[in-house]
């Protein structure tokens, strides 16, 4: 017999070769016989390493079309966190179509409202901060007033001088910690000290002059004629324009203003805490979980099952052309792999909606939060001049929030980027070939 070289088709007989000749033999061709046997042996391969399973597993993805129901364009941050869709349900992340059918009746008009909060925000900034300058402006004369009103009370010795409160600091009798009640508490005693009249008085005198001011000069003419004379002589030149009197609401407004400030790193640190990157890691995650998990051997021993009997069975056929439906057997074994594909994608499901739960309840305690500062900065502002710096200022920085309400539906976005696995058709038909 003779010996025979690799691969049967390019057969070589060795007895036809000397050893020079062997070296010489075109190394060359010998690789060409390698490559083409272990071509020929990769269609087998790859069938033996088939599985149904493998291409099951989506992307995430789903289609919307152009046709969109809108809403009612949000007009403060309280109606847009209102308007805010619930978020998707186990069910509803299943698959492409049930997702599909969400979004177009709940997300994308959403979104496109939102989008038009977006730019009345931005087109109502250039405005604001035209207001805001002249608040500056006012204020900074005010302020001018405020100091020439002040020594004109220092100079009449109604009130301490700068060196004196300087004094009350070094002392320690006011000091940083005090709350600002304490350090009131300490005035009061130094105002009612240059008055001549007790701590208790002052205090009556100025909680009746921030209720009604002409009933506290009333007061004043009546039981205190001589204070009278002298803070009447100290403030003439400003008529009844009080600009050492601060506007009450600014306590608040400031409040406001440092919550909104809180607020807005903690949306940021949200922002940057749910990447894309991170949930593409989790879908890739559970990409590979399917290649190995239990669901997916199940399906796989059924289809291949499946599919040989289908060929059995054809074979039983003597029909020749058109379709023949698949037998009942076939549904019932379809139904079996979508229980088990049912199985997978509601235990994989709930993992990624606790994720997005979570990030949903935050952002709208957030939101919620903004939306009850926004309200309560409105109110406030209505409630004495309206160019009140403090108020426009906090309305230039609900601006901003305006313009991250975007952040608030990212939750259901990346809900429906889950990588659902469709379910396997129940029905269909055979084509048969002509005889």
């Amino acid at each position: 017999m003779q010996n025979i070289c690799i691969c049967q088709k390019y057969a070589v007989p060795l007895r036809d070769f000397s050893r020079r000749k062997i070296k010489q033999y075109n190394m060359k061709h010998i690789f060409s016989i390698l490559l083409v046997s272990a071509l020929m042996a990769m269609p087998l391969a790859a069938q033996d390493e088939y599985r149904p399973s493998e291409g099951m597993i989506g992307d995430g993805s789903y289609e919307l079309s152009e046709a969109i129901q809108p809403i009612p364009t949000p007009m403060t941050i309280a109606q847009a966190v209102a308007a805010l869709p619930a978020l998707p349900t186990v069910e509803q992340i299943c698959s492409a179509q049930v997702k599909s059918a969400y979004a177009q009746s709940n997300l994308a008009p959403y979104k496109a409202a939102i989008g038009q909060v977006m730019l009345i925000g931005t087109s109502q900034l250039q405005s604001l901060m035209m207001r805001i300058q002249a608040a500056q402006a006012k204020n900074a004369q005010r302020g001018q007033r405020a100091m020439q009103q002040y020594n004109s009370n220092v100079n009449a010795g109604l009130m301490p001088s700068q060196q004196e409160m300087m004094e009350l600091y070094m002392s320690g009798a006011i000091t940083e910690n005090m709350s600002e009640k304490q350090m009131m508490d300490v005035m009061a005693a130094k105002f009612a000290q240059k008055w001549g009249v007790s701590k208790d008085e002052y205090i009556k005198i100025m909680n009746l002059a921030q209720r009604d001011e002409k009933q506290a000069a009333a007061y004043l003419k009546s039981n205190h004629p001589q204070l009278y004379q002298r803070l009447y002589a100290a403030n003439a030149a400003y008529g009844d324009e009080n600009v050492l009197a601060e506007d009450t609401r600014d306590t608040r407004l400031a409040e406001i203003a440092e919550e909104l400030r809180s607020l807005l790193e903690q949306v940021m640190q949200s922002v940057g805490d749910n990447s894309s990157d991170a949930y593409g890691q989790l879908a890739d995650n559970m990409r590979e979980e399917w290649k190995t998990c239990a669901e997916a051997k199940q399906i796989d021993a059924i289809e291949t099952k499946l599919w040989e009997r289908v060929q059995e069975w054809e074979s039983t056929l003597n029909v020749y052309g058109g379709e023949v439906t698949y037998p009942a057997w076939w549904t019932e074994e379809r139904k079996k792999e979508n229980a088990q594909i049912d199985k997978w994608n509601r235990r994989n499901a709930e993992k990624w909606l606790k994720i997005e739960t979570e990030e949903d309840k935050a952002l709208r305690t957030m939101f919620e939060k903004i939306a009850a500062l926004e309200t309560e900065n409105e109110e406030l502002g209505q409630q004495g001049d309206t160019e009140n710096m403090l108020y426009l200022m906090n309305k230039q920085q609900l601006i901003t929030f305006y313009g991250m309400l975007q952040q608030l539906f990212m939750p259901i976005e990346r809900a429906l980027m889950f990588p659902c696995v469709e379910h396997q058709e129940e029905t269909g038909s055979a084509i048969l070939g002509k005889g």
